[in-house]
């Protein structure tokens, strides 16, 4: 996978509770720009690797916590991926993001070419990340879809 990457594209990889030494491993065979981590890992297991970690927060994490709490409990986090609360009908609320995290801040959940520009226009987030958003089936990506995500995402760069 790493030869397969085009020059200046940084890998990342993403993890939920892998055992050490799984996450070693590719670690050591991919050699990722960052680690980003979904699941119950504390932040001496994250840093443990010795590559910036990004830090995942889920809403029945996020919403019991405030910026301080949260970097209390991932102070050396590069980077905190807040993902959306869903609502009824598939829609996101974003309402509940924290304010003064201090960090980059990707957003995550529901993020398609339909609100994309929106959502970065208005929240003015580090990044964000689309996987369903850009799928024509689970797990294979519209090629169509992903260009129409980036044309939109510039947008909503630009406005701000």
């Amino acid at each position: 996978m790493r030869h397969a990457l085009a020059p200046l594209v940084a890998s990342v990889a993403i993890f939920r509770d892998n055992s050490i030494e799984d996450i070693r491993e590719i670690v050591r065979l991919l050699r990722p720009a960052l680690i980003e981590f979904h699941g119950e890992e504390d932040d001496m297991r994250m840093r443990s690797f010795g590559v910036p970690y990004a830090r995942a927060l889920r809403p029945d994490v996020w919403a019991t916590m405030n910026a301080a709490a949260i970097h209390a409990r991932y102070p050396n986090a590069a980077v905190f991926v807040l993902h959306a609360n869903e609502v009824e009908g598939g829609a996101t609320d974003w309402a509940w993001m924290p304010q003064g995290l201090g960090k980059p801040v990707m957003l995550a959940g529901g993020i398609a070419p339909d609100n994309v520009s929106g959502i970065i226009g208005t929240l003015e987030p580090w990044g964000v990340s689309v996987l369903d958003g850009i799928e024509f089936v689970p797990g294979r990506m519209d090629g169509d879809r992903m260009n129409r995500f980036l044309l939109e995402a510039r947008g909503g760069a630009e406005r701000r």
